[in-house]
């Protein structure tokens, strides 16, 4: 068991209104500052408790999600970029000299979570005030990792691999808001400021959140039983000297921390003893493996009388220690009972117990330190050991490090004194994904290595990129495929009266913003996939695009590109590169859209230049079962979310889902949105959806245990790295 901090998102703040405090030169920016007060009022409701949505309009907001901690962190990705956006607006104007006025009339004022309390606060919250954007930020930002962390909480016993993966999410955004947004707003703070908007405190939460990350990956190596002691060792003691990082950086910014809540600093000493006593307990398995009892029981000793100086307060962490120390209490016990029956080892003095390590050589770091009189020299290295291959003796576990927030910055500037709104644009250049201007797109939390699987040089990678709807952009070992584009106009099948459908987040994507594309890749004949008002401008640019598309598209194709490549179902073919890499196609069948003699549409296997990895495609999750029952992919792309008309099935998901990532073997599921666009017309007042991300999730981890499911951000490059 873990000790759990439940207390870090308890913030409070007080009403602002943008509109109020900002003038507005047009009706288009006044509608913007309502914006951005509308969805800064829905997160301040939520987190003072005074929100009057009912659950199941929280829920059809949040996209079908039940969990309170789930809704609350879509609310702050739809806040923090239209602020950040607002802030960089802000920022060209600061030189006239009307910001200062103008933000002071905002009385930004907010409690804090970490700070120490007095016995004036007995009265309610204290409230900090800073009359500066980046303090909204700053507050806001931490609020948005302080809920990460209760998600990560809150799946801990579902999704041991997600619930590490959103601690590290945590850890990015603690590591952002320290290194890129506080440095720029200490300097103009004067006033008293809560623990959260200073620099230590982020960086500490950074840590802490690493550290989280590392216990779950460390507890997932013990319930898997094939990770040896001696590694399960050095790995906990790792965390523990995470957290014995964060306590010196919160005390070394916080005045021998006297500003930060006592509470939160006993989390910290509590988990690190706790991880240390583990470390121990595992230190002497190992010596026992290697038949060194006397050793052993030494180790056992001296980490129990350490650590039940330590036993915290708050009674369920104090049943997580008492549980610990009885289970430590026993295995010495048996220690004990072997040696003095079998063995007969003569017990070391404390000073010559074995060193406490971590992964990674020995080296000295700060000082020495001493506990039960052994010196220890140590180097603190973090590892991921979340491979289900485990770690044995000298395997080498990949660096854990944080996740960082990669924020929208804006290019241009305005020539008035006014607050003005710029629209969002995406450019893609380089194979690269660049935002050049961000309003209300989601930002991206990326993980530093930026890819999940392996790191391991030269291995095949796939490089997905999704474009909302059925659109994708892949980047296969050099080689650049464009899949069912939806670039130009709405899709809405020539009627638009009946079905009108916009993107929600790249609204201002187009086709100028594509880098150069090696295959245009078509699954089905319909508007949805083979989008006339995308692909006859693509044409105009690119006549001589190598195209790989179904047969039932060839009367829209044939008139527009020279150089198309028709697969019936079972037929293959290959995409060169300009590098000269070669990427192999399988059309597979898909969707029959017609009578039952009709030609079915396509899904496809793509295989990567090596072979290391394949993928398949096909966006209505319908497929033949006796034709993939013999095929593999390592990941799948599918939409999860069934959608319905009545007594029609538009689009399968969930169970047909996952009985189709079981059928492929898959390692990574990656699941597509095709719905979850703006839409009008008779026809989308019918449609509906059945499930969510979460309840397939739960239908995967029963069928396919060892998949994960990494779902896309519009917009942002998924990295899958080969084995």
């Amino acid at each position: 068991m873990m000790l759990q901090y439940r207390s870090l998102a308890k913030l409070k703040t007080k009403k602002i209104v943008f509109e109020d405090a900002f003038p507005a030169r047009d009706s288009a920016t006044l509608e913007h500052l309502k914006e951005l007060s509308s969805k800064r009022s829905v997160i301040e409701e939520s987190i003072n408790q005074k929100s009057f949505i009912t659950e199941a309009i929280a829920r059809e907001m949040s996209g079908g999600s039940t969990s309170r901690i789930e809704q609350e962190r879509l609310r702050l990705e739809q806040y923090i970029p239209l602020l950040e956006n607002f802030i960089s607006r802000a920022d060209f104007l600061s030189v006239t000299g009307h910001i200062v006025p103008w933000t002071s009339k905002l009385k930004m004022r907010w409690s804090s979570a970490i700070s120490s309390s007095s016995f004036f606060d007995l009265r309610g919250p204290k409230f900090f005030q800073i009359n500066n954007l980046r303090f909204e930020l700053a507050m806001t930002l931490f609020l948005y990792g302080a809920i990460l962390w209760e998600r990560a909480l809150e799946i801990l016993s579902a999704d041991l691999k997600q619930s590490a993966f959103i601690f590290r999410q945590a850890a990015g955004v603690f590591h952002h808001l320290a290194q890129d947004v506080l440095p720029s707003l200490h300097p103009a703070i004067s006033a008293e400021m809560p623990q959260e908007v200073t620099t230590s405190a982020s960086a500490a939460m950074s840590l802490i959140s690493l550290a989280q990350a590392q216990a779950v990956y460390v507890r997932r190596a013990e319930g898997m039983g094939n990770t040896s002691c001696g590694v399960l060792a050095k790995l906990h003691y790792g965390v523990a000297e995470l957290l014995s990082e964060a306590t010196d950086a919160l005390i070394s910014g916080a005045g021998a921390g006297k500003s930060v809540s006592s509470h939160f600093l006993e989390f910290i000493s509590s988990a690190k003893a706790l991880h240390e006593l583990r470390s121990q307990k595992f230190v002497a398995e190992s010596l026992k493996e290697e038949s060194q009892l006397g050793f052993a029981i030494g180790v056992l000793r001296c980490a129990l009388s350490n650590t039940k100086k330590k036993i915290p307060g708050e009674e369920s962490w104090k049943a997580v220690f008492r549980k610990e120390i009885d289970n430590a209490t026993e295995a010495l016990r048996k220690l004990e009972h072997e040696n003095d029956f079998v063995w007969h080892d003569k017990l070391p003095l404390q000073h010559d117990l074995p060193l406490p390590q971590v992964l990674g050589r020995q080296l000295p770091r700060g000082g020495i330190k001493t506990t039960c009189g052994a010196r220890k020299y140590y180097r603190v290295v973090k590892f991921d050991c979340s491979s289900s291959k485990g770690i044995r003796g000298k395997e080498k576990a990949r660096p854990l490090s944080p996740s960082k927030l990669f924020s929208p910055t804006l290019l241009s500037s305005p020539s008035d004194r006014s607050i003005r709104f710029i629209p969002s644009t995406f450019k893609l250049s380089s194979n690269r994904l660049k935002l050049n201007k961000v309003s209300k797109v989601v930002a991206a939390v990326v993980s530093e290595e930026s890819a999940v699987g392996s790191s391991s040089a030269g291995a095949d990678v796939f490089k997905l990129t999704y474009l909302e709807g059925n659109s994708w952009l892949w980047e296969v070992g050099g080689v650049s495929i464009l899949v069912d584009p939806i670039l130009v106009g709405n899709l809405d099948f020539g009627i638009p009266w009946l079905y009108d459908a916009a993107k929600k987040f790249l609204k201002s994507f187009q086709l100028s913003d594509l880098p150069e594309v090696d295959c245009l890749l078509i699954t089905q004949s319909l508007d949805d996939h083979c989008h006339l008002k995308t692909l006859k401008p693509l044409s105009e640019s690119s006549p001589n695009l190598r195209v790989i598309a179904t047969p039932n598209a060839k009367p829209l194709l044939d008139p527009l590109f020279k150089n198309v490549t028709y697969l019936e179902p079972g037929q293959s073919s290959e995409i060169e590169g300009r590098s000269g890499s070669k990427v192999g196609v399988e059309a597979t069948p898909g969707p029959v859209l017609g009578p039952p003699w009709q030609r079915p549409e396509n899904g496809y296997l793509v295989s990567s230049p090596k072979g290391q990895l394949t993928l398949y495609y096909e966006p209505h999750c319908v497929y033949n079962k006796d034709d993939l029952e013999k095929k593999r992919a390592d990941i799948v792309i599918t939409p999860v979310i069934k959608q319905l008309l009545p007594k029609f099935t538009l689009v399968l998901g969930q169970e047909d889902a996952v009985q189709l990532a079981k059928l492929l073997q898959a390692r990574f599921v990656v699941p597509m949105k095709n719905g979850d666009l703006d839409s009008k017309g008779l026809l989308s007042s019918l449609i509906q959806a059945e499930g969510t991300i979460e309840s397939f999730k739960e239908l995967l981890a029963k069928e396919l245990p060892d998949a994960q499911v990494l779902e896309p951000t519009p917009g942002v490059p998924l990295e899958i790295v080969a084995p």
